[in-house]
């Protein structure tokens, strides 16, 4: 799969209008949502269109063998499940794919890969595909209510959340020192953007031009600054999936990362306020009463939280990340509900 730094991404009023002029016969995948606000933009209509409820291996299957084979190219219109349907519908058609999303927070973007679900939980990879190109209507990205764009900063500052646990294990004697030559430069680049992206907003505090490729460019480049070391599990991620999985619904994927980096820097006291301090000044959502999520909610998704972990591999240097080895239930989730909502 072609790395996330090559994708071609090409930003612009009315960019939508404009290419679609020269599609011929088409395929949509999307969202009634995502859809109704985008048709009218689109010179030519598709010859098929497909709306993506969730991402079940099923349903995506169905969907994709209910459109006719008859045409030349997929497009993904939407958020990050709408785009990963689209890639397995030209995947399973063997058709070149565009991707039109509606907000720029989702690694959907500038990832081929589609993972395959089996209701909540993830099996295996279904497909892999490479967009021909991505394209970026600032007029359309704007239409989304802000949290929706902002959620992608969130996606790249729970990054946090590795080091936060690297840190505390060292700090306990159960792992090696932290390397400060890969952690330095995340967190200083974490601190540069909580104060270079609100320099970007209008004078409202609203998305301009300039803060839409800011966070589209930061999804892009998150990839090859992440830091992939097994004494820095991500459970920021793991988070996420655990409390759909345990609740049975979506959250903003962004959001959800975030909250769960702050959960993890709160459990292994590594300065979670300095989190807090640049999630608020992203204008990232992360609140559990910000982002309707239950008392019980999340307490069900830290219960899930470990099986979910633990099928995967949360181990660092022979230690389980400490959201399965300490897991926050019982007194001690008492203890992080009661802090989460002081902040």
């Amino acid at each position: 799969m072609r790395p996330a730094r090559e994708y071609d991404i090409r930003f612009g009023h009315n960019i939508l209008g404009k290419s679609s002029k020269n599609w011929g016969r088409y395929l949509v995948i999307s969202t009634p949502s995502a859809w109704s606000i985008v048709k009218s933009k689109i010179v030519r209509s598709p010859v098929g269109l497909g709306m993506n409820n969730w991402l079940d291996r099923s349903h995506l299957i169905e969907v994709s063998d209910s459109l006719t084979n008859d045409a030349d190219m997929v497009v993904g219109i939407g958020g990050g499940r709408a785009l990963d349907h689209a890639k397995l519908v030209a995947s399973r058609k063997d058709l070149p794919l565009i991707q039109v999303p509606t907000i720029v927070s989702t690694g959907a973007i500038i990832h081929g890969f589609v993972a395959d679900w089996k209701g909540r939980v993830i099996v295996g990879r279904l497909a892999e595909v490479d967009c021909e190109y991505v394209l970026v209507d600032y007029d359309i990205i704007k239409q989304a209510p802000l949290h929706l764009n902002t959620a992608g900063l969130g996606d790249v500052l729970c990054g946090y959340s590795g080091i936060s646990e690297w840190n505390y294990f060292a700090d306990m004697g159960m792992s090696d020192p932290v390397d400060t030559s890969l952690t330095k430069p995340l967190l200083d680049h974490y601190e540069k953007i909580s104060y270079d992206f609100p320099l970007t907003l209008e004078n409202d505090h609203s998305l301009s031009d300039k803060s839409i490729s800011y966070i589209m460019k930061e999804v892009q480049d998150r990839d090859d600054r992440m830091l992939r070391d097994p004494r820095a599990p991500a459970a920021d991620h793991s988070f996420c999936f655990a409390l759909e999985a345990a609740n049975d619904k979506y959250w903003v994927h962004g959001e959800a990362c975030a909250l769960g980096a702050v959960i993890v820097a709160w459990h292994t006291d590594q300065s979670p306020e300095t989190l807090v301090k640049w999630l608020d000044r992203c204008m990232v959502k992360f609140r559990p009463k910000d982002m309707k999520i239950s008392k019980k909610e999340l307490s069900r998704s830290l219960e899930e939280l470990v099986t979910w972990m633990q099928r995967g591999d949360s181990k660092t240097n022979g230690n389980p990340s400490i959201m399965v080895s300490n897991p926050v239930t019982g007194d001690r989730f008492e203890e992080c509900w009661s802090w989460l909502s002081t902040i």
